[in-house]
């Protein structure tokens, strides 16, 4: 019986929103990967660029900075589209020198 007091509850919401925590984009978005381009300076050496295919921002981050040395300074430079980046035939979680 419980069950049935549910779904009645589901029912009565109007049409398009969802309890919290059941928003199935979201979490089908959350693990694909993106391209991101990370900048990386070090002193006396020209600016390179990365790309890299990673889940989000953040871990592109930390994949590049374990890549480089530690004096280096990195940040995050944007985004590649899909259209861009699959010519460069990315492997996930490997910095590409562009």
């Amino acid at each position: 019986m419980p069950q049935t007091v549910v779904s009645d509850l589901q029912r009565q919401q109007p049409p398009g929103t969802e309890p919290p925590g059941t928003d199935k984009s979201r979490s089908r978005r959350s693990g694909k990967s993106q391209v991101f381009l990370v900048a990386v300076k070090q002193r006396r050496e020209p600016l390179r660029v990365y790309a890299v295919r990673a889940a989000s921002q953040d871990e592109a981050l930390g994949i590049v900075a374990a890549a480089n040395p530690e004096g280096a300074a990195i940040e995050a430079a944007g985004r590649l589209s899909k259209k861009l980046a699959r010519p460069l035939k990315l492997k996930p979680e490997v910095p590409h020198p562009i």
